[in-house]
């Protein structure tokens, strides 16, 4: 799942983003990267553009990453 988690981390800035660029930095070809951000937006984790050429964190998704990274970050300390 590590693929998986690089697109959410890439995409938790909450802007939208271009699917193929996400894939030259993840090292995924078209093909995957389009099958995993389907995935992702299937289960509301992500949102996809009308064309499904661009990609961005549902808001909840978005929340619950950044609760993660406290919860983290506390446990750091």
């Amino acid at each position: 799942m590590p693929k998986v988690e690089d697109i959410l981390e890439l995409l938790e800035n909450g802007r939208w983003q271009d699917l193929k660029e996400i894939g030259k930095k993840i090292q995924l070809q078209d093909l995957d990267i389009t099958s995993v951000a389907k995935f992702l937006a299937q289960y509301n984790f992500i949102k996809l553009d009308k064309e499904g050429k661009k990609a961005k964190l549902d808001a909840s998704t978005k929340d619950f990453l950044k609760k993660i990274r406290q919860l983290e970050g506390e446990e750091k300390l």
